[in-house]
């Protein structure tokens, strides 16, 4: 298990308070050293700040970019690596100018992250939500090189304040700090298909209380001082060298994709909600399509569609995560995406999102080409 994030929540002001964010990465820093003395490798450090529109109201365009471009080099000079700007949302006519600008603000930035809430209620998103959604990935895929841009951004639905994986994190309140996990490798370690479903959830919640709970004491002490604990994300996300697709699969006795991996999926997923651990964000099965060697290979194999890994965000985790997509793909089908994430969110009462990477020049079928150390190169997929 490593640490993916540890993400401080914190207001930066406007005016930029500068002083503020230098104490939210000396906080970071002490975050990390506790969790490398017990045992853990500290991936990144990163910033969430209140949904931006809310702190920002009534800069022009080029306010803002200026802003987020100052918050990202302070960010850089204290030690955090990443910051997430928080939500806009495209149902309101207020924030209709902040939509329209988070191309400019991904392709001007280098570290800053940003989203877009999917429905406000209804049954289903709107048209214009969905179409609006839809333009921006559209317009990020075209001004940043290979559609990378899209890394950083993601609509999102029922997503709750301090959970601390990008890019959909955001902060409310006093500061906090939450911890993201890299924990594919704990659910394969645990996973034998000879346990009963039962025994594998309590298998799976121990493995976590385990290691998890020294640290979640030295943090709650910690965070008396300045900055409360607002718990971990036990989201087993995959990273180099572990797959939770393949966990998933010594677990069903079955490739992932094959019937018996939504049953494998949703037993991961009750184990994680059920643990004595202070919790946040998502706390569901990960499934990003160009971050799991194990997924990249089925994908490859023809094994998954896009339908079936929206089937299993029903009993799992966060929805359509790095899904690349070819670069001609309409906006029409983009929306019936989106549309169809936020309807299963608003149904299910749960935190869902959809980041999408159209690629320029790429069709279906087609390797990807990316030089990034935490994707691992599969085929376009398919929507239709």
């Amino acid at each position: 298990m490593k640490i993916r994030s540890i993400t401080i929540g914190l207001d930066p002001g406007f005016p930029l308070k500068t002083a503020r964010i230098t104490q939210g990465g000396r906080f970071a820093q002490a975050v990390k050293t506790i969790c490398e003395e017990e045992g853990f490798a500290v991936q990144t450090l990163r910033l969430a700040t209140p949904p931006f529109p809310q702190y920002l109201a009534g800069c022009s365009p080029a306010t803002v970019l200026r802003f987020a471009q100052e918050l990202e080099a302070c960010c850089l000079t204290n030690g955090l690596d990443y910051c997430a700007l928080g939500p806009v949302d495209p149902s309101g006519s207020e924030e209709h100018q902040f939509v329209d600008l988070l191309p400019d603000l991904i392709a001007g930035t280098e570290i800053m992250f940003v989203s877009a809430r999917l429905g406000n209620g209804v049954p289903a998103p709107a048209r214009p939500v969905t179409q609006a959604i839809a333009g921006v990935m559209k317009t990020i895929a075209d001004t940043t090189p290979d559609g990378f841009g899209n890394l950083r951004f993601a609509a999102a639905i029922h997503i709750r304040a301090q959970t601390p994986f990008f890019p959909v994190a955001f902060h409310t309140g006093t500061p906090a700090v939450s911890l993201a996990l890299e924990a594919a490798d704990v659910v394969a370690s645990v996973a034998q298909p000879d346990l009963s479903s039962a025994g594998l959830i309590v298998q799976i919640q121990q493995a976590f209380e385990r290691q998890l709970h020294p640290l979640e004491r030295r943090l709650k002490r910690l965070g008396q001082q300045h900055f409360r604990f607002a718990g971990f994300d036990l989201s087993p996300a995959p990273g180099p060298g572990s797959s939770i697709a393949r966990a998933i699969e010594r677990i069903s006795a079955v490739p992932f994709g094959s019937p018996g991996t939504l049953a494998a999926a949703a037993l991961v997923t009750a184990a994680l909600k059920e643990t004595a651990l202070d919790l946040c964000g998502y706390c569901g099965l990960m499934l990003p399509v160009l971050e799991d060697a194990g997924l990249a290979e089925r994908n490859n194999q023809g094994k998954i569609r896009l339908p079936q890994l929206l089937t299993y965000s029903a009993v799992c985790g966060t929805g359509l995560d790095t899904i690349p997509l070819a670069g001609d793909v309409s906006q029409h089908h983009l929306m019936g995406l989106l549309s169809d994430v936020g309807a299963l969110g608003r149904k299910l009462q749960k935190p869902l999102s959809v980041r999408l990477l159209p690629i320029p020049g790429k069709q279906v079928g087609e390797m990807t080409t990316f030089d990034f150390p935490y994707f691992v190169n599969t085929q376009i997929m398919a929507v239709d």
